[in-house]
């Protein structure tokens, strides 16, 4: 058990990292997925974090800070939880926090660049949640345990009001799990495989071979990816049997992909992910920017296996798998373009929350 703090001595510090998709994208969106026989998202954390910091207010009031965006918001309660300026912060303050509770200092700090594809948002949602249970515990107040399928579903109802329209559901599992994960849609229920990346066979190998092979490249141009999702979501509704057609391709070709990293087949999970991206370039032709796609024909000259933009609509980071021997000379085809390496790679682990006392 977690002895109870006083109101003025805990610090909650949690972190969550963001991820790649390797096939899938927008399949994610709840019902498309029910309209497909074939489907899966596949995806793997990347060392790009979103970081939360919690402790008591001295003073009553609520501080609110987003140290990437540069934004600070004080007030009471009432006001936080109804801030424009912050209204991730605000929002799960008023589901999961209450007046009765102790004033709050948050400090939030995202390491992906905004618009990147990564879905660096979602993994805010799951840190902020997170961080916010363990503030609870510590407080002695509710003794919470942390159910993924909640948090999950709060982080997705509050974005959806955000952005009013639909959210997937990959990005938070990247968040909270951590690795290479697999996502699948049965009837009634969604099922996530987590795989743990590093080692020799299995599903480990495929991890292994992308943290040796995995660079990730920011095209300095940002993307909003839920635009995208969106006019795909309708385009589905309104009865477009093309679009459906495609989904179901990529849909088959993300089962490929998951059953590639299940039997530890890195150039079987590859090849599909290739194949997906192609038929993901025909089904949304713009989502490639200028910049991302100078920067992707640089590094496939360059000798890359690989450069798929992430996000289901196109982010301002590109994936690019490239062998050790030309790695290299693949980043400097990059940087040529444009193009500025980020210092990440495969994230082990998961949700983190630290605290103390």
């Amino acid at each position: 058990m977690v002895s109870p703090a006083t109101e003025q001595n805990f610090h909650v510090r949690c972190t969550a990292p963001t991820r790649i998709d390797l096939a899938g994208g927008t399949i994610d969106l709840w019902p498309i997925h029910q309209l497909l026989e074939e489907k899966a998202t596949v995806n793997c954390a990347v060392t790009l974090p979103a970081q939360v910091d919690i402790e008591p207010s001295s003073n009553g009031k609520f501080y609110l800070q987003s140290i990437d965006q540069k934004i600070e918001v004080s007030g009471t309660f009432e006001e936080c939880i109804r801030t424009r300026e912050l209204p991730l912060l605000g929002l799960f303050l008023k589901a999961w926090w209450s007046a009765d509770l102790p004033a709050l200092r948050i400090r939030t700090e995202a390491r992906s660049p905004a618009g990147a594809g990564l879905g660096g948002s979602s993994c805010l949602a799951v840190t902020l949640g997170g961080a916010l249970l363990r503030a609870k515990d510590l407080l002695g107040r509710k003794r919470t345990t942390l159910d993924e399928f909640h948090l999950v579903q709060t982080a997705s109802d509050i974005e959806a009001k955000l952005i009013h329209a639909p959210t997937g559901i990959q990005d938070y599992w990247g968040a909270l799990r951590g690795g290479l994960n697999i996502i699948e849609f049965p009837a009634g229920r969604v099922t996530i495989e987590t795989h743990d990346p590093g080692g020799n066979s299995g599903p480990a190998q495929v991890g292994r071979c992308l943290e040796d092979e995995l660079i990730l490249c920011y095209s300095g141009k940002s993307r909003q990816s839920a635009i995208n999702n969106w006019e795909i979501f309708k385009r589905v509704f309104d009865g477009d049997q093309e679009l459906l057609k495609k989904l179901a391709a990529i849909g088959a070709l993300a089962r490929k992909c998951a059953d590639a990293v299940r039997s530890g087949n890195y150039d079987g999970m590859l090849e599909s992910s290739i194949a997906e991206w192609q038929l993901r370039c025909q089904l949304w032709p713009n989502i490639h920017t200028v910049e991302t796609r100078k920067q992707a024909d640089a590094a496939l000259t360059a000798g890359a296996r690989l450069a798929r933009v992430c996000g289901a609509g196109g982010g301002g980071v590109m994936a690019v798998i490239a062998p050790q021997e030309v790695r290299e000379r693949v980043q400097t085809a990059l940087a040529s373009q444009g193009g500025f390496i980020l210092r990440a790679g495969v994230a082990r682990e998961g949700l983190v929350a630290d605290s103390s006392p």
